[in-house]
């Protein structure tokens, strides 16, 4: 019976999907050669092994190598080249000179390396140069700051770790090495920096040294840098004022106005000032000088570095003038039956105050007035305090306080008749003494 054409078809397409699938499966199954160039041998131990015997790798760190490898075709696809690793461990070299170094190959993660095999190299080894060690740990280590920091913070000694580096390789070359130098940026910086930096080498030009000979312990430098408040508290003294003598009437200088302070922020926000101490402006006659320790309040650093703070003041326009008071008169006394006399005649004092109002002042300007408020029941001779009151109130004052002696007692009685002596007579004589004189002589 003869073959549709429909079935025919059928028949035709899958003979040549099955085809396809036989032929993928041969070949895929085929072995195929992979190469991959220039690899890099990586060397272990070069700056331990090597340097703990005095050795250092001079030449062939920067060796490469071309690879054939041969796998399955079905492994290419998933074979990450670029993780193919040459490791080459330098812990067997142990004298100078030209050295040839086996190197082992580390295929990626996961890699079934019994299906692969290196078709070349047959002999996988490098030649490198080794040379004699020269060490140095004296290396110094620069910080270059970069920026500034924020207002009202100041930056302290920045502390380096290590302090020095340590550095070897051929003489010739760690011999051009003068100083390591790291760069910090402490723009707008607030607080402690802690930073692990890069350091790169100089010359004795200042000329940068790009040499990979040179080996170092470490590869970075820990840098830190406190990061403080700061503010400036103004120094002041306190002056003690008096009646007539006011601070307007004199000079006067410090030779430090502030200090600048670091600590906790609020306990210099509360402080204000610092106080040196006090002047009392009576005792200022010309030109006085004051040395003040400044008082540093615990738990707060002085970053000024000043301890002492001089202050210079000179009386200008004060002055004193001697007068003598006769004007007196009694306060806080109401006896009815007492009467309160002053014995004190005359009271010297002492003024003091702007020239121009003391020249203005004469006796009859000040009076003398006596407190009785604390003899007021009482009676006798007493000695009280004294104010001195000046006519137009002016702003002066005295060097002293002063007294005045008063006497209580009781009214003197009056004369026997209840009239008062040397009462001039009436008009005409007596009233009765004329008619008297004529009763007499009849």
């Amino acid at each position: 019976m003869p073959m549709s054409s429909g079935r025919k078809a059928f028949y035709i397409t899958a003979s040549i999907i099955i085809a396809f699938i036989l032929w993928f499966y041969v070949n895929n199954s085929a072995d195929v050669d992979l190469t991959i160039n220039e690899i890099p041998v990586e060397f272990f131990n070069a700056d331990s092994a090597l340097a703990n015997k005095g050795l250092v790798l001079i030449s062939g760190d920067d060796a490469t190598e071309d690879l054939v490898l041969n796998m399955p075709r079905s492994m290419v696809f998933g074979f990450n080249t670029e993780r193919v690793r040459l490791v080459a461990d330098l812990n067997s070299v142990n004298s100078t000179g030209t050295q040839t170094v086996s190197y082992s190959i580390i295929y990626p993660p996961d890699t079934n390396t019994r299906q692969i095999s290196v078709k070349s190299p047959s002999v996988r080894t490098v030649s490198v140069r080794i040379g004699e060690l020269f060490r140095r740990n004296d290396v110094e280590i620069r910080c270059k700051l970069v920026g500034n920091v924020a207002d009202g913070y100041v930056a302290g000694s920045v502390q380096l770790l290590p302090k020095a580096l340590e550095i070897w390789g051929q003489q010739s070359d760690v011999m051009q090495v003068s100083y390591a130098q790291v760069t910090l940026n402490i723009a707008n910086a607030r607080s402690t920096i802690v930073e692990l930096l890069e350091y790169k080498l100089y010359d004795y030009n200042d000329n940068l040294i790009e040499n990979s000979n040179i080996h170092a312990a470490s590869d970075t430098v820990q840098v830190t840098m406190p990061v403080i408040s700061a503010t400036d508290i103004p120094l002041t003294v306190r002056f003690v004022e008096h009646p007539g003598v006011r601070i307007d009437s004199f000079d006067y200088s410090m030779d430090v106005s502030s200090v600048t302070l670091s600590g906790d922020a609020n306990q210099i926000a509360q402080l204000g000032e610092l106080i040196l101490g006090e002047i009392d402006l009576s005792t200022i006659e010309d030109e006085r000088i004051f040395t003040y320790e400044i008082p540093i309040p615990e738990g707060l650093t002085n970053l000024s570095g000043v301890t002492t703070a001089t202050l210079t003041i000179a009386n200008r326009d004060i002055a004193s003038k001697d007068l003598t008071v006769t004007d007196f008169e009694v306060v806080n006394f109401e006896a009815e039956d007492r009467v309160a006399e002053i014995v004190t005649s005359s009271l010297d004092i002492t003024l003091r105050g702007p020239r121009a109002v003391l020249d203005g002042l004469s006796p009859e300007n000040v009076h003398a007035v006596a407190d009785l408020s604390g003899v007021a029941d009482a009676s006798g001779t007493y000695t009280v305090p004294a104010e001195l009151r000046i006519d137009g109130d002016p702003d002066v004052g005295t060097l002293q306080s002063y007294q005045l002696t008063v006497r209580i007692a009781a009214p003197e009685p009056e004369e026997p008749g209840g009239e008062p002596e040397n009462q001039p007579e009436p008009e005409g004589g007596p009233e009765t003494g004329g008619e008297a004189e004529g009763t007499n002589e009849e």
